[in-house]
């Protein structure tokens, strides 16, 4: 069984309260390690306790019994993914399996703490060490890499690149090939409404995306790369079973749709890294947090997937 890395997100966020619910339902194991601030956590539990919520102490008991030895009171965010990162790194140079489970931080917060990346996906792709590397939404229905991530729209186009969308397809058909049961048939979105329309509506699709399509099906010729398709029937495809998995252009591209069908149980995979991490998909949640109403769904699917690497 793989050990897992997990953290704590944004403190004052439903993080917390996440992992509570990982202890509670049993998923914290022998080897995995905790970074998050012990004092929060305990005033937590014992809100929750006084709401009633008599899980909070034992699964209070079971988290302290799993943090690290560097977690102090007052743990910010970006130091909690800061010290489990170096964990999971020193983890893989001694080669031992290690997987990450990240809490939803707040960006701007975090960035004022000294994260000097857009998100999760950048920052742990840095310290990897790796420029081959994508954020794929999973879900039980659907399965997207995004090409571009934290972009704004009007840069997507001309930040679009043939090599990167190739780079993207063939971690998404790596990862596709060790779950039995996906199709081996991968759409790739076109950026423009109605694919371009032939030129008509943009260039992109026959300027960048048919030749990494091209490329893609050279050098994974087992898999059947099919595009660039519109998105707004590509999702429906994909629904259908006729597709293993989609590559998206830009962030909202994906992310609507998925959200649409995968908002509670969906989680934010990396790939590409020498570790597996997973993130629940969704953000922090600061109007819930504190009041046992966190849904722990997406939590628990991302502790699952980093566990046992299955879609």
């Amino acid at each position: 069984m793989v050990p897992l890395v997990l953290t704590q997100g944004d403190p004052a966020g439903v993080g917390p309260e996440l992992l509570l619910r990982v202890a509670q339902a049993g998923l914290v194991r022998e080897g995995d390690r905790v970074f998050a601030d012990p004092d929060a956590l305990a005033q937590l539990a014992a809100r929750l306790a006084g709401q009633g919520a008599g899980w909070a102490g034992d699964a209070l008991a079971v988290l302290r019994g799993h943090l690290d030895p560097e977690c102090r009171p007052a743990l910010g965010q970006f130091e909690a993914l800061r010290l489990a990162t170096d964990h999971a790194l020193a983890a893989c140079a001694r080669g031992e399996p290690i997987a990450m489970v990240t809490a939803p931080i707040d960006k701007a917060i975090a960035h004022a703490e000294g994260l000097r990346y857009p998100g999760h996906t950048e920052y742990l792709a840095a310290r990897c060490g790796t420029d081959r590397f994508a954020m794929l939404m999973l879900g039980t229905t659907l399965r997207v890499a995004l090409v571009t991530i934290h972009l704004p729209l009007r840069e997507v186009a001309a930040s679009l690149r043939s090599e990167d969308i190739v780079r993207v397809g063939l971690l998404l058909a790596d990862a596709l090939a060790q779950w039995p049961g996906v199709p081996a048939r991968i759409g790739v979105l076109a950026l423009n409404p109605h694919a371009g329309e032939k030129g008509h509506l943009g260039d992109e699709e026959g300027r960048v995306i048919e030749p990494a399509i091209a490329q893609l099906s050279r050098a994974r010729p087992q898999i059947a790369f099919v595009g660039p398709l519109p998105a707004d029937t590509a999702f429906t495809r994909q629904a259908q079973g006729e597709l293993g998995g989609l590559v998206a252009m830009y962030h909202d591209q994906a992310l609507g749709p998925f959200k649409l069908l995968h908002f509670v149980d969906g989680i934010n995979v990396t790939l590409g890294l020498p570790f597996r991490r997973a993130s629940p998909d969704h953000g922090t949640a600061r109007d819930l947090a504190g009041r046992g109403l966190a849904d722990a769904r997406s939590m628990l699917a991302a502790v699952a997937y980093a566990r046992a690497g299955v879609a």
